[in-house]
């Protein structure tokens, strides 16, 4: 091969392996097979106190994206604040952990009347039901969303996925570089059949 050919024979060769092909870097885009973990429509938010006041215990239906089906959720509220922030799982408990808690009243919207309970918290779900505020009395402690988190079975797709578009892509890689070069291995392997 002359040396001009050579040269772009090398470089034909490093754009392919390095643009890595279509298919992988395709099946690897934020959010390809996502599916997310929401409230549902109607949440039905309950919370509780917990027994020492020092924490809360949140309830709600939970609908995955793609399905009708619900599911009841609970977590515990403190534990679970930075993970909520970083739309990340909460770290679930059983609904059953409410048994003997104390709930707590809650409201569609802000009423003008503070509620008489014993620990005298109350919680107010926004009007698309995907947050809520804790109050004490008429002090507003914090807002906090419901868990929305992504479901992790589409990263095992994508890491399942991975191998056949891998191939894909060097067959792509292959075949570009062997039509390149077909001209001069042509003539060397006709000379080895003869």
């Amino acid at each position: 091969m002359k040396p001009q050919r050579l040269t772009w024979f090398f470089l034909l060769t490093s754009l392919t392996l390095l643009m890595g092909g279509c298919a992988t870097p395709a099946l690897w885009e934020e959010g390809r097979f996502a599916r997310y973990h929401e409230p549902a429509d109607s949440p039905r938010v309950q919370i509780f106190c917990a027994k020492d006041g020092s924490d809360f215990l949140v309830e709600y239906d939970e609908i995955r994206e793609g399905s009708d089906s619900l599911r009841k959720r609970a977590y515990w509220l403190k534990p679970n604040l930075e993970r909520l922030a970083d739309r990340r799982k909460p770290r679930f408990v059983s609904a059953e952990q409410s048994s003997g808690l104390e709930p707590i009243p809650v409201f569609e919207s802000r009423v003008p009347l503070v509620p008489r309970t014993g620990t005298g918290s109350y919680a107010v779900v926004s009007t698309n039901g995907r947050a809520f505020a804790i109050w004490a009395s008429d002090k507003k402690l914090d807002e906090y969303e419901l868990a929305v988190y992504r479901d992790i079975s589409g990263r095992v797709k994508q890491v399942l996925l991975t191998p056949a578009t891998v191939t894909a892509d060097l067959t792509i890689a292959g075949g570009v570089i062997a039509v390149y070069c077909a001209p001069y291995w042509w003539p060397a392997l006709n000379c080895l059949s003869h």
